[in-house]
C-alpha cells in the first residue's frame, strides 16, 4: 500500500468516527435546534449573486432575451433554406433557453419564498407561454425538415450532428402538430385552462380549518389527527372534484385538439411511453402488490406487539418502540452525513454537492417563515449553478431525506454544466431523474444504518429504507392509476363528482393496500394528492424512478466497481437519445425487461425479510 493509499484510508477512518460522534449528537441533543440563529442569514438564496441584481435588473435583462428571441424570428420560414441558417436558428434557441430558464427561474423561486409575491408567479407562467408561443415556428420547420436536406445541411455543417437527437426528438411530433397559427392560439390559452384548478387548490388548503395539536405519543391524539385530517378536506370535497374534474377534461380535451387519444397518452408521449406500456407495468405491480401488503401487515403486527393492543390501526404505525428518539440533525450534521453517504459516487459529484451544502456560495433557501412555498425542490439549467428550497429545514431525518433528494438534481445539472452538455441535450424524461434521486435516497439510510451500533436505531433506518422510497414504485403506482382512471372516467362521463372519485379511490387502492378496507376516510385520498392538481400524470415518474432506483441498488451491490463510474458517465451525459437507449448503452438495463419488476422486488424481499427477522427477535 502506497502513501496515498494509507493517507485515503487515514481519511475515511477520520471521517467514519466523525459521523458516528454525529449521529450520536442527534440522537441525545434536549434543546435542539437546526439552523443556529447565526446561520439563519446564510441559508437563503443570494439572487444578487446567482440570478439579478434586483427585481428591477431583472425586468430590465428581459430586454437581451427580447433582442435574442427576435433575432430568433428573423429566421421564420427560412430555416430549411441552408444549413447556415438552420445552426444559427438551433443556436440562437440554446442561447434564448438560458436566458429564459434564468428568468423563470427567478421569478419563481421569488414566489416559492414569498408567496405573497403572486405578480412573480403570474410573470412566470406569462413568460413561459409567449417563449412557447414564440418559438412555435422553430419546432414547426424543424419537423417539416426531411432526412435529405437534413442529411445535408449536417455534411455541409458537422456541427449540427450533435443537435440531430433534439432535432429528431422534435419530428416525432409531427402526427400531432398543428398549423403554427393554431398552435401559437393553443400555447397562449393552455394557461388559462389548466393553471386556475391548482390555484383553487392551494386557497382551498391555505383556507382549511387547523386541526388541534396534540402529543402523537398519545394513542387517541394520533387517532383523532388522522380522522380531522380527512375530515377537514372532506368538507370541501364537492370544490376539490370541481377543479379536478375540470381540470381532466380540459386536460383530455387540449390533447385531443392535438390528436391524442386523451391526455394520459399525450403525457406518456413525451416520456417515450404508450397507454399501453404503462397499463402493462400498473398491472405487473399489481400482481407484484402482496409483497407490499405483506410489509404493512409486518409493520402492523410489530406495532399491536409493541404496544400491546389488540389491532393496529394506520394511525398507530407512527408509534415508535421504547428507547427510541427520532434522530434529530443540525445542517452542519446533516450536510456531513450527506457527504460521506455519497462518497461512494466518486470526488466530482462530492465536489459539487459541497459547493451546493456551503451556505457561502447562497444556493440554499431552508429556514422556516410565513408565506413561504411548501416541500421542497431545486431549480438551475445549464449555464448557471442550480439551487435547492425548502419550505425549512428542521433537522428531522425526512428533511434530509428531501435534501438528499433535491440535491441530486442539482448535481446532476451541475455535472451536466461541467460535461459542456448542449440546453437542446439538458432536458429529458423526468423519471430518468426521479431515478438518480431515489437510488441516492436509498444510499442514505444504508450508510446511517452500517454506522449505527444500537439495534433500535439501525431498526429504524432499515424502516426508512422501505418506508422511504424503497417502497415508493407500490406507493406511487395507486396515485398513477387513480389519476388515470379519473380522466378516464370524466371523459366517458361516469364521474360526475365527489361520490364516484370516491368509490374509484377505494377500489385503486384496495388493490395495493391492506388499509382502505379498514379506514373508509382513505376514499378521500384523492384531495390530498397535490401533484395530481399541480402536475397532471407526473406520479408515474415515482414508479418508472423507483424501479429504475431499485435496479441501480442492485447493481451497486453486486459491483459497486463496475457500476459507479457508468453511472455518473450516464449523469454527465445529458440526453442525447432516447432514455431506454441510454440505459441500455451505459448500465445495460432494458427497461422493457419483463424480469425487471421481479428482479427489484427480490431485493424489498431481502430487506423485509431482515426487517422481519429484526422483529422478531424483539
Amino acid at each position: 500500500m502506497n502513501w496515498l493509499s494509507v493517507l485515503f484510508s487515514l481519511r475515511r477512518a477520520i471521517a467514519v468516527l466523525l459521523s458516528t460522534a454525529l449521529l450520536s449528537l442527534a440522537f441525545g441533543q434536549d434543546k435542539f435546534v437546526a439552523i443556529q440563529p447565526e446561520q439563519t442569514a446564510q441559508y437563503h438564496i443570494n439572487f444578487a449573486r446567482l440570478f439579478f441584481a434586483s427585481p428591477e435588473a431583472e425586468k430590465a435583462e428581459r430586454a437581451e432575451l427580447e433582442a435574442t428571441l427576435k433575432d430568433l424570428e428573423s429566421l421564420k420560414g427560412k430555416i430549411e433554406k441552408s444549413a447556415d441558417n438552420l445552426q444559427r436558428a438551433i443556436q440562437l434557441n440554446d442561447r434564448l433557453q438560458i436566458q429564459y430558464q434564468r428568468h423563470y427561474s427567478y421569478l419563481y423561486l421569488r414566489n416559492a419564498v414569498n408567496t405573497k409575491d403572486e405578480t412573480s408567479l403570474a410573470e412566470s407562467s406569462a413568460l413561459e407561454a409567449e417563449v412557447t408561443a414564440r418559438t412555435a415556428f422553430l419546432r414547426q420547420e424543424l419537423m417539416r425538415l426531411a432526412d435529405q436536406p437534413l442529411a445535408t445541411f449536417v455534411a455541409q455543417q458537422p456541427s449540427l450532428k450533435k443537435y440531430l437527437f433534439a432535432i429528431e426528438s422534435l419530428r416525432r411530433y409531427r402526427p400531432y402538430t398543428l398549423s403554427l397559427k393554431e398552435e401559437e392560439l393553443l400555447s397562449a390559452t393552455e394557461p388559462l385552462n389548466n393553471d386556475w384548478q391548482y390555484e383553487l387548490y392551494k386557497r382551498l388548503i391555505a383556507h382549511m380549518p387547523l386541526g388541534a395539536v396534540r402529543s402523537a405519543d398519545d394513542p387517541k391524539a394520533r387517532e383523532e389527527r388522522f380522522k380531522s385530517g380527512y375530515a377537514r378536506f372532506a368538507s370541501q370535497r364537492d370544490l376539490y372534484a370541481f377543479a379536478l374534474m375540470r381540470l381532466a377534461a380540459a386536460g383530455n380535451r387540449m390533447a385531443q385538439l392535438r390528436h391524442y387519444e386523451d391526455a394520459a397518452s399525450r403525457a406518456y408521449f413525451g416520456r417515450y411511453w404508450s397507454k399501453e406500456e404503462v397499463n402493462d407495468l400498473l398491472d405487473q405491480l399489481t400482481r407484484q402488490a402482496d409483497l407490499y401488503k405483506r410489509y404493512q401487515l409486518l409493520r402492523a403486527d410489530h406495532v399491536k406487539k409493541i404496544s400491546g393492543s389488540e389491532e393496529a390501526h394506520l394511525w398507530d404505525l407512527s408509534a415508535q418502540p421504547a428507547g427510541l428518539q427520532l434522530p434529530r440533525f443540525t445542517i452542519d450534521q446533516a450536510s456531513r452525513i450527506m457527504r460521506d453517504a455519497l462518497a461512494p459516487l466518486g470526488a466530482e459529484y462530492g465536489e459539487e454537492l459541497a459547493r451546493l451544502l456551503d451556505p457561502a456560495n447562497g444556493r440554499m433557501d431552508i429556514v422556516s417563515g410565513i408565506n413561504r412555498k411548501s416541500g421542497g425542490f431545486s431549480k438551475g439549467f445549464i449555464g448557471f449553478d442550480s439551487v435547492f428550497y425548502s419550505a425549512g429545514f428542521a433537522g428531522s431525518y425526512n428533511d434530509v431525506r428531501v435534501l438528499t433528494h433535491e440535491s441530486t438534481h442539482a448535481i446532476h445539472r451541475q455535472l451536466m454544466n461541467r460535461n459542456h452538455v448542449l440546453p437542446a441535450s439538458a432536458s429529458g424524461p423526468n423519471y430518468l431523474f426521479e431515478s438518480f434521486a431515489i437510488f441516492n435516497e436509498l444510499l442514505l439510510p444504508d450508510y446511517l444504518g452500517s454506522h449505527e451500533t444500537d439495534p433500535i436505531r439501525k431498526q429504524y433506518y432499515l424502516e426508512q429504507f422501505l418506508e422511504g422510497k424503497g417502497m415508493i414504485m407500490f406507493v406511487a403506482a395507486p396515485e398513477a392509476a387513480l389519476e388515470q382512471a379519473i380522466y378516464d372516467g370524466v371523459a366517458q362521463g361516469r364521474i360526475k363528482g365527489a361520490d364516484e372519485i370516491d368509490a374509484l379511490t377505494k377500489g385503486v387502492y384496495s388493490r395495493f393496500s391492506i388499509w382502505p378496507d379498514k379506514h373508509d376516510e382513505l376514499k378521500n385520498e384523492w384531495m390530498r394528492i397535490s401533484l395530481m392538481y399541480e402536475d397532471p400524470f407526473y406520479y408515474i415518474n415515482y414508479v418508472y424512478g423507483g424501479l429504475l432506483a431499485l435496479k441501480f441498488y442492485e447493481l451497486y451491490a453486486r459491483d459497486s466497481k463496475q457500476f459507479l463510474p457508468r453511472y455518473l458517465a450516464l449523469m454527465r451525459n445529458g440526453f442525447d437519445a432516447p432514455p431506454g437507449a441510454l440505459l441500455k448503452r451505459f448500465l445495460d438495463i432494458d427497461l422493457k425487461d419483463p424480469r425487471l419488476v421481479s428482479d427489484t422486488c427480490r431485493i424489498l424481499e431481502g430487506k423485509l425479510q431482515r426487517l422481519d427477522a429484526i422483529y422478531s427477535a424483539r
